[in-house]
C-alpha cells in the first residue's frame, strides 16, 4: 500500500538471548567432542603399519662377558614415541612365543596373541600395537584380567621398588626392573607408546568400575641367553672343536 513505510526488522532482546544460548550449546558440544572423542579416535587409529625398522635384537649383538646391558651403547628412539604402529615382526607373532614371569604376581605363563575378550579369557595377551623385546626403545605391552577368568594380574597394584619382571623370547631372558604404577582413563592409550628406553608395560582394570586402567611399567636391565640355549651352544662349540 502506498504510504506504508518499510520498517527494519530488529532482533528482540529475547532473540539475542536465545542466539547466545544456541551458540554456547554448540561450543560446549564441540569442546566435548574434541576432548573425549577425537583423542580416543586418534589413539586407536593413528598408527603406521608395516613398520620395518632396523631395531637390533639381542641375537644381533654381542653381550658383554658379564652379560651386562649397557643402554648407552645402543641407539634409542628407533620406534615412534608419539603414535601407534604395527611392525612386521609383531604381525608374525604367534601365541606362546613369549613367556612372562612375574614373581610379585606369582604368575608364569605364555603370552597370547591379541587382547580380545576370548583371548584374555584364556590368559594374558599381547597388544596389537605392542613391540617385541629387544634393545633400543620397544615397549612390550601385555594385558591381563584381575577379577574374572584366570585373574592373572589380580595383585597388579602391589608392586614395590626392586621388583623384577621377566620375559623369555627368541632364546633370551629379558630382565626388567619395576619403575612405576600409573592409573589412566580407559580411553588413554599413551602408556602403550614406546618411550626412550626398552620397557615392559602390564595393564589391567581397577576392579571398581570400567572408567580407569592400571598400568605397571618396567625398564630393561639386561638380556642373556636362556640356560638351555647356552648349554646347547656350548656343546655345539665343543663338538666343533673336537672335530677340528
Amino acid at each position: 500500500m502506498e504510504g506504508r513505510t518499510n520498517k527494519k526488522r530488529r532482533i528482540s532482546p529475547r532473540g539475542i538471548l536465545s542466539l547466545i544460548f544456541i551458540l554456547s550449546g554448540l561450543a560446549l558440544l564441540g569442546y566435548y567432542v574434541a576432548v573425549n572423542w577425537v583423542p580416543k579416535w586418534y589413539r586407536e587409529w593413528t598408527y603406521r603399519e608395516n613398520l620395518d625398522l632396523s631395531l637390533p635384537t639381542v641375537s644381533d649383538l654381542s653381550l658383554l662377558p658379564e652379560d651386562q646391558f649397557v643402554e648407552d651403547n645402543y641407539a634409542r628412539y628407533v620406534y615412534p614415541t608419539d603414535s601407534f604402529f604395527i611392525s612386521n615382526t609383531r604381525k608374525e607373532y604367534q601365541s606362546g612365543e613369549m613367556i612372562l614371569r612375574v614373581p610379585r604376581l606369582a604368575y608364569e605363563g605364555e603370552v597370547l596373541n591379541g587382547t580380545d575378550q576370548w583371548t584374555l579369557s584364556q590368559g594374558v595377551g599381547l597388544y596389537q600395537y605392542s613391540a617385541l623385546p629387544s634393545y633400543g626403545n620397544p615397549n612390550v605391552s601385555i594385558a591381563g584380567h584381575r577379577g574374572v577368568y584366570g585373574a592373572e594380574f589380580y595383585n597388579i597394584d602391589k608392586f614395590e621398588e626392586g621388583d623384577l619382571l621377566y620375559l623369555e623370547y627368541d632364546g633370551f631372558l629379558f630382565t626388567y626392573e619395576y619403575l612405576e604404577t600409573v592409573t589412566v582413563s580407559v580411553d588413554d592409550w599413551s602408556m602403550l607408546y614406546c618411550t626412550d628406553y626398552s620397557a615392559i608395560t602390564l595393564t589391567s582394570c581397577l576392579m571398581d568400575g570400567d572408567t580407569e586402567r592400571i598400568c605397571v611399567r618396567g625398564k630393561l636391565l639386561k638380556a642373556e641367553p636362556l640356560e638351555e640355549d647356552a648349554e646347547a651352544a656350548s656343546a655345539s662349540n665343543a663338538d666343533a672343536a673336537q672335530a677340528g
